[in-house]
């Protein structure tokens, strides 16, 4: 028997999901290259590490965080929980800026936006209909960041030019 309820996701949501799928590409690009590396086509010198068993083992890593980024965004999107996402993409926004700042790391631009993305996935992961998809309260001090302005409010008045 099936007992999850049927519900609409929430577009902050799926915007949190899209953007934080941003470093899959590149985390499967490099667990594969790594795994081969470290296995079956061993290179010299070694890319990352000092050794073929580096590579291997960092070709591991990010096959599981391939993994894990893979079921953070599912649970995200299927409302069950948020804060493997949030911490998968922090690590991600942590890295990124890493390799930002230290030039010999990686390419600049790239780590610029996926930082931006890593960014802009926590920050819908947190709107208030992000917390409400979890089933949780948005605290009050989110719920005043997100609050939309009141409608009755009169538009205010701009004198003419002449």
């Amino acid at each position: 028997m099936y007992d999850d309820e049927v519900r609409d996701t929430p577009p902050t949501v799926v915007g949190a999901v899209a953007l934080g799928a941003a470093p899959l590409p590149f985390l499967a690009v490099y667990a594969v290259l790594f795994l081969v590396h470290g296995s079956i086509h061993p290179v010299q010198p070694p890319d990352i590490t000092t050794s073929t068993g580096g590579e291997f083992v960092a070709g591991c890593i990010a096959a599981a965080l391939f993994v894990v980024t893979i079921m953070a965004l599912l649970w995200l999107l299927n409302g069950r929980r948020r804060w493997l996402f949030a911490l998968v993409q922090l690590g991600v926004l942590g890295a990124a800026v890493d390799f930002l700042v230290d030039g010999t790391e990686g390419g600049s631009f790239v780590s610029f936006v996926i930082a931006l993305t890593a960014l802009g996935a926590l920050v819908l992961a947190f709107a208030p209909a992000s917390w409400r998809h979890v089933d949780r309260h948005a605290p009050r001090a989110v719920q005043r960041i997100y609050a939309p302005r009141r409608r009755d409010e009169p538009a205010p008045v701009v004198p003419a030019s002449h």
